[in-house]
């Protein structure tokens, strides 16, 4: 009631998870050069330092009173996770953003959790904007496949990136995105087997595969899903354990550090259909494929026929599928390309531009 009669000020609110995600950080850019006289980030800590802000742009607590109260007068809403309502009234312009295309059974299809009524919703492609209507958005709004805004990171230039870093660009970079087993915040859930390491797989040795790596010229990082509980992260001299507290410290975000690598492993994470637009190698490292269509199930059946690249289920079968792609055979190209054109409707850094066209920014 409340939110329905409070006045539109002339602002936009960004509300993303983790604070610095991708998303907020490219409509809080693009968002400077618009006729709004504020962008208001809400994030869990603002007091962290992720990137430059522009002049316009504030940082206000999630939750807090000041949070809220920007929140209801916002005339702009971009959130990529439920917030405060989910029901926007009709006057303001609410673009769900989500946080990646739902290869996984996500909303409706698992929880039954309400819809969230707002404007508009992203998608890739009409491929995926239907899954997106199933899954989280029946109630009105339009779905717009004009891609992620967070893809558009992807092409910083490596050259950028592996700078920051001080990573010798004579080496490879083999970024592994494993995602949750054991949820550790939100809504509990197990799915699939918990191996009880960073990696998801049951006997994944660091030491011999930091050797490989620095045999094939090649190093890898590897950083669970920020639902997942890793500890300290840890190091070796080609094999390291990131997150997102050591990727602000660096000053590079995640999707710079995607966009600069070589090789993409995971297993199911939303990153491997943005990847797509690279047309670099995926290996899906998934060895609890069964337990996990059981337990959580798919938005795509079969779900072999949506793998980007070879599937492994140990230390040895990924070696070797790493050996093919970081030799440069590449055997799964075809099916790559196949699947980059079913899901990107556009295959450029133009994501956030055609949003702000749709939307009269």
């Amino acid at each position: 009631w409340l939110h329905r009669r409070m006045p539109r000020a002339n602002h936009a609110v960004l509300y993303g998870w983790p604070d610095g995600e991708d998303q907020s950080r490219a409509l809080e850019q693009a968002l400077r050069t618009t006729r709004l006289e504020r962008v208001v980030l809400l994030l869990e800590k603002p007091e962290e330092a992720g990137w430059a802000d522009g002049p316009g742009t504030i940082r206000i607590r999630k939750k807090s009173l000041a949070g809220l109260w920007w929140f209801l007068r916002a005339r702009y809403v971009f959130f990529s996770h439920p917030c405060f309502v989910r029901r926007f009234p009709a006057d303001v312009v609410s673009v769900n953003c989500w946080h990646g295309m739902p290869i996984k059974k996500i909303g409706a299809m698992i929880e039954n959790d309400e819809p969230i009524r707002c404007t508009h919703t992203l998608a890739t492609s009409p491929f995926w904007g239907d899954i997106m209507r199933r899954t989280i958005m029946r109630l009105g709004g339009d779905i717009l496949a004009i891609g992620l805004p967070r893809n558009d990171r992807l092409f910083t230039p490596d050259r950028e990136t592996l700078a920051k870093l001080s990573l010798d660009p004579g080496r490879k970079l083999v970024l592994w995105l494993p995602t949750y087993r054991t949820s550790r915040r939100g809504l509990p859930r197990a799915d699939g087997i918990d191996y009880g390491n960073v990696f998801g797989m049951p006997d994944i040795d660091p030491e011999p595969l930091n050797d490989w790596l620095e045999q094939h010229q090649a190093v890898m990082m590897v950083k669970p899903h920020p639902m997942a509980a890793i500890g300290n992260p840890q190091a070796w001299p080609f094999l390291k354990i990131i997150d997102d507290a050591w990727l602000r410290d660096h000053a590079v975000s995640l999707y710079e550090l995607l966009g600069a690598s070589s090789v993409l492993i995971t297993d199911i994470s939303s990153a491997v259909i943005d990847y797509l637009l690279l047309d670099r190698p995926v290996i899906h490292a998934f060895p609890d494929l069964a337990e996990y269509r059981i337990s959580r199930g798919f938005t795509v059946e079969p779900i072999e026929d949506y793998f980007a690249g070879a599937v492994v289920r140990c230390q040895a079968e990924l070696i070797a599928a790493l050996t093919e792609e970081i030799g440069g055979r590449d055997p799964h190209a075809g099916r790559r390309r196949k699947l980059r054109g079913l899901s990107h409707e556009h295959q450029d850094a133009g994501a956030t531009a055609r949003l702000l066209a749709a939307i009269g920014l």
